[in-house]
């Protein structure tokens, strides 16, 4: 997967999680395991994608950040972190850590009973396809809430629909016809309550 697929997925979990109103107030600890991030993926990462990585993270993505841990990342990685790094605000360097094999110092700032079995944890090991189908099960996604057929109109049927809500007969009290004329003030005012009757009264 390219960078910018990984960067997708990644925003798309953060807004489905985001809607839990605990997540918002607490905010998120990232885990990032570059174990199968290969040399050729870094090798094709360009200034621009590396800008909206940062840019979308950290100044526009509406989330309280804990930490960033980067876990089993090889050396291609620390050498874009050291690209980016001076793009980074204080506060973001301050949260990123880069703990490579050592599950020690992962450890020492997020207890091992909440973490799963491949980064040294208590929790059975972590299953993607839990998240994967609790992230695209959607209710939209079901065929019976969509029916090409019930949006085919005729040009005909628009136009009759048209002129039916139109009609003064239809009309809502907020839509009322005006018949012309009707605005037109007489030329001479009889007293000064007929002067202050509204030009458009609402039948």
């Amino acid at each position: 997967y390219t960078f910018v697929d990984i960067l997708r997925a990644i925003l798309l979990s953060l807004e489905t999680m985001i809607e839990d109103p605990e997540l918002q107030v607490n905010g998120f600890i990232l885990i990032i395991d570059w174990s199968n991030f290969t040399f050729k993926q870094a090798s094709r990462l360009t200034p621009s994608m590396l800008r909206l990585a940062i840019e979308g993270l950290q100044d526009s993505f509406p989330a309280r950040f804990g930490g960033i841990h980067f876990v089993n990342q090889p050396w291609y990685i620390h050498a874009l972190y050291t690209v980016i790094r001076p793009f980074l605000k204080d506060k973001t360097r301050k949260r990123i850590f880069m703990h490579g094999n050592n599950l020690n110092s992962l450890h020492q700032l997020i207890h091992p009973e909440i973490l799963p079995s491949e980064l040294g944890g208590m929790m059975p090991p972590y299953d993607m396809g839990t998240w994967a189908r609790a992230l695209l099960d959607h209710a939209y996604d079901e065929e019976a809430d969509y029916c090409p057929e019930s949006y085919t109109l005729s040009v005909q049927d628009l136009e009759k629909d048209l002129e039916k809500d139109l009609s003064p007969k239809t009309m809502k009290r907020s839509q009322s016809v005006v018949e012309a004329g009707l605005l037109k003030r007489p030329d001479k005012v009889t007293s000064q309550e007929d002067n202050m009757k509204p030009l458009l009264a609402l039948d």
